[in-house]
């Protein structure tokens, strides 16, 4: 970008975003592979910002929650490395601070991926009472085998700890065999089987007991090693904090410089004040991947708007309204930060987008009441910065009043905001750049060579003709320049009778283009 008079604040700060993803999207298309290694941390990482939260508010963390800031941890430690080890030149906000003290503490001589549990290190006691449970626990169980192993000599089957004997109830001595059993006890019946299960003894009771309260006792200890690893935590807080949104910021960057790879997109140029609105080669990516996903060749549009209201005219289906999206969504993407599908742009900054395609309906209101309801919204806006991108106003009324009323709005906005916005307006109405004596852009439309054969009308490949002919570009013309007559030609494409056709053309070379009001009857 070439260096120019100084911005404003909130330029500087747009100018600076923009320059990191682009540099970042050069860095991407040189180093794939550190962006693949980074990917690899940021697919497996866990949003550290609550468990943080928690630590501001004093709480005392969950075992979840903690495992949370663990994986946080490590995997912030791989994003170090993995930055460290790169030629990438890294955006300041973007450099993760070290949590390698909380990974100390958190996980503590561990290897591989990251697992937290709360480890006997943390507290002796702790350690002692896990002990003892856990030899309590196999008493109980050394006590429990020798009652399956009489079970066994008397049944010749040998019950685990907790699992049931079935035994037929057409084998009625071994049901009342084991209802004599003091080692058995009857717990349910099916309409074929007896169910039995290990009686626990007096020993094996209080083993039990003493287990039970061991573990209570485990609890309690375990959640004070929690509240004391909450409590160290805090010390590492901001560092938590700000690593988190290293990371984030990070990421965020990354998947804009991979947009911006992706389309081979440019750095714009941001101007001060309202100066021209400069595209060249733009493109909407999901309409050209959608003509391109069919074998179509998608063409990009340039377009300069240099005046507070710009005219955009064309055929049916030449691409209009997509016109309209592109540059919003060009200068959109822009103000967020992200570099614009194209090959140049040059803008200032607007406070506001606005793009009124066809008027969704409400209820009780026709497509033209909601059109005008909208149009109020956008009014109360002419003291801010605004595109305002319009399409085909007054569409869905009477011809005359639709003009009428389309030339006042853009005369309305180009006298109260044409100092701070830009207006482009497309329609079908002849005349609407001349009444205004604005710039006047028109869709080149379809190409010369274009001849629809009649055997490929409504043949099924109707669309692709129409694709293949249609030039989208956009070209300057004269404020006067007709607008394109291709309704009858785009009908013809797809399909329609062509006995209408015909008697369209004729209808037409009797009132003239666009004049069908002279016509006072239909002749037979």
């Amino acid at each position: 970008m070439k260096a120019g008079p100084k911005l404003p604040g909130e330029e500087r700060e747009l100018e600076a975003e923009l320059r990191e993803v682009y540099s970042l999207s050069k860095a991407l298309k040189e180093c794939p592979d550190v962006f693949s290694r980074l990917d690899s941390v940021f697919s497996s990482l866990k949003d550290p910002f609550h468990a943080i939260s928690l630590l501001k508010e004093e709480k005392a963390l969950t075992a979840p929650e903690i495992f949370v800031l663990a994986h946080f941890a490590f995997s912030a430690g791989r994003v170090r490395s993995i930055m460290a080890e790169s030629e990438v030149k890294w955006p300041a906000r973007t450099v993760v601070p070290s949590l390698e003290e909380v990974e100390k503490l958190l996980l503590p001589g561990f290897a591989g991926q990251p697992v937290f549990y709360i480890a006997d290190s943390y507290s002796r006691e702790l350690a002692r009472l896990r002990a003892e449970r856990k030899a309590k626990e196999k008493l109980l169980r050394d006590e429990m085998a020798k009652e399956a192993a009489e079970v066994e000599r008397l049944l010749g089957r040998r019950p685990g700890l907790h699992e049931e004997i079935a035994i037929k109830k057409t084998n009625a001595e071994a049901v009342e065999k084991a209802r004599l059993m003091p080692e058995l006890g009857e717990v349910r019946k099916t309409l074929t089987h007896v169910h039995f299960r290990l009686k626990a003894t007096r020993e094996a009771l209080r083993l039990e007991r003493e287990i039970s309260r061991l573990r209570q006792r485990e609890t309690h200890l375990e959640g004070e090693v929690l509240a004391s690893l909450s409590s160290d935590l805090r010390k590492w807080e901001c560092d938590l904090e700000r690593a988190a949104w290293a990371v984030g910021e990070l990421d965020y960057l990354m998947r804009k410089a991979e947009l911006a790879a992706r389309w081979n997109a440019k750095e714009p140029a941001i101007r001060r004040g309202l100066s021209p609105l400069v595209l060249e080669g733009a493109f909407h990516p999901g309409v050209r991947e959608e003509v391109e996903g069919r074998g179509g060749t998608y063409q990009p549009i340039s377009i300069v708007l240099d005046s507070p209201v710009a005219v955009v005219t064309g055929p049916n289906m030449g691409g209009k309204t997509v016109s309209l999206a592109t540059v919003g969504l060009c200068v959109a993407l822009a103000q967020w930060g992200i570099l614009p599908p194209c090959d140049r742009m040059e803008f200032s900054l607007y406070d506001y987008v606005y793009f009124q395609p066809e008027a969704p309906g409400k209820p009780g209101l026709s497509s033209f009441a909601a059109e005008v309801v909208a149009l109020k919204e956008l009014l109360v806006r002419t003291g801010d910065r605004g595109l305002i991108l319009l399409d085909e106003v007054g569409r869905g009324t009477n011809p005359s009043q639709g003009l009428a009323l389309y030339a006042a709005v853009l005369d309305y906005l180009r006298r109260k905001a044409g100092d701070r916005s830009h207006v482009m307006a497309s329609t079908h109405y002849h005349g609407l750049a001349s009444a205004l004596d604005v710039p006047h852009w028109q869709v080149a439309g379809l190409t010369p060579s274009g001849e629809l054969e009649e055997s490929e009308a409504g043949n099924g490949k109707d669309l692709d003709w129409l694709y293949r002919h249609m030039d989208y570009r956009l070209v300057r013309v004269g404020p006067d320049t007709p607008v394109p007559q291709d309704a009858l030609m785009v009908a013809k494409v797809l399909g329609l009778d062509r006995e209408i056709i015909r008697r369209a053309e004729e209808f037409v070379g009797k009132t003239g283009p666009g004049d069908f009001g002279g016509m006072s009857r239909v002749e037979a």
